[in-house]
């Protein structure tokens, strides 16, 4: 009886060794034909023939449907691209499949709320980073991206709580962030006219940042509001020794101080020393703004000695201007010629002719610096 078995099971056990041998084999005709064709598509990333690496990268999703790691970089590519409605197509494809573990699930996910942020889709993005950070993935990769989603949205609480999971290593960077971060929210308590809250949060914002500039700006124009004028006198002067460039734009704000409690001559005295000091082209324009209202000539003298030290356009067009000799000169020039102050990112080069504090083009808080440009009028 037990040879009749073992000769009835003799073909089986053939036939199921051949259907094993071809399972093999198909499987490493598919391994080896997928490699072959990943590192054609490399190949064709690195020579920048992008439509060509697409192609094969499609391709290979056809082959082998298991193979996320290409899967999510052919979807990567698409985004890069600004193809942003076919990597949103494949993401949410992967996404739906019932059989991926949880690391799978999470990778899925990341792109996906890349493909969100990309396309302006903030809420939706918002929730994945949020959930991703929650399960502790790619720490280092969600907080940026979360608290770029937070900025944009304004939604500064939030941004404010996240900034303490960031790690030391990224302190300076978002000490920077945060003291904005309690700024925008000073602005918004200010236009309720709620001045405790206003005043609370500029005081965290220098805890944040005690070079923060404009925060002490914001403290000198609220003691300007509620008749502080020493209390705005200093505040307003710290911004000379957080950043001396910008001291001009405040200039206004602290001789409306000092002329409030008619100390007019303590402002002058104060702003030659910080003139001599700092050498500033702005600084002396308005210093020999004051100087010309006693004596046009006086102004047209100090204006000569800083230009022995910094020849510039626009001490050029005052000195031409005080001095009655070259006024018809001064006048002339001045319909050609027109110095004028811009502010530049110091990041990405963007200009705006107003002093701003966030960068629309590459986010960068605290950026932008006076710079002289010279407008000339060819007719």
């Amino acid at each position: 009886m037990a040879d009749w078995l073992i000769i009835l099971l003799l073909p089986l056990a053939a036939w199921s060794g051949w259907w094993l041998a071809m399972r093999k084999e198909a499987r490493e005709w598919r391994a080896n034909k997928t490699h072959a064709a990943y590192f054609e598509g490399v190949g064709f990333l690195l020579n920048d023939q992008t439509d060509r690496a697409v192609d094969v990268f499609l391709h290979m999703a056809d082959l082998d449907q298991q193979m996320l790691e290409n899967q999510l970089t052919l979807g990567s590519l698409f985004r890069k691209r600004g193809e942003l409605d076919r990597a949103l197509h494949l993401h949410r494809q992967l996404r739906s499949h019932e059989q991926l573990s949880d690391t799978q699930r999470l990778a899925i996910d990341y792109e996906l709320a890349e493909d969100y942020t990309a396309a302006g889709m903030y809420s939706q993005a918002q929730s994945l980073f949020e959930a991703l950070l929650q399960a502790q993935y790619r720490q280092t990769d969600i907080l940026p991206a979360l608290a770029h989603i937070y900025e944009r949205t304004k939604q500064w609480s939030q941004a404010i709580m996240l900034a303490a999971h960031f790690p030391a290593q990224d302190n300076a960077i978002r000490r920077k962030a945060l003291s904005h971060y309690h700024c925008e929210l000073a602005e918004q308590a200010l236009a309720r006219s709620a001045d405790d809250e206003t005043a609370n949060q500029l005081a965290q914002a220098l805890a944040a940042d005690r070079d923060c500039v404009r925060a002490n700006r914001m403290r000198g124009q609220l003691f300007l509001r509620h008749g502080e004028y020493v209390n705005a006198i200093h505040a307003l002067q710290t911004i000379g020794e957080q950043s001396a460039e910008l001291l001009p734009d405040v200039l206004p704000d602290i001789a409306n101080a000092y002329h409030a409690i008619t100390r007019d001559d303590e402002y002058r005295n104060w702003l030659e020393t910080v003139e001599v000091r700092e050498k500033n082209p702005r600084l002396t324009l308005v210093l020999a703004e004051l100087i010309a209202a006693t004596s046009r000539e006086a102004a047209a003298d100090l204006l000569q000695q800083r230009m022995a030290d910094k020849q510039t356009p626009l001490l050029l067009a005052a000195y031409l201007d005080y001095r009655d000799t070259y006024a018809p000169l001064a006048q002339n020039a001045g319909k050609l010629v027109r110095p004028r102050t811009v502010y530049q990112c110091d990041e990405c080069g963007f200009r705006q002719q107003n002093l701003i504090w966030h960068c629309p083009a590459c986010f960068a808080w605290s950026s932008f610096r006076p710079l002289l440009e010279l407008k000339v009028e060819n007719r």
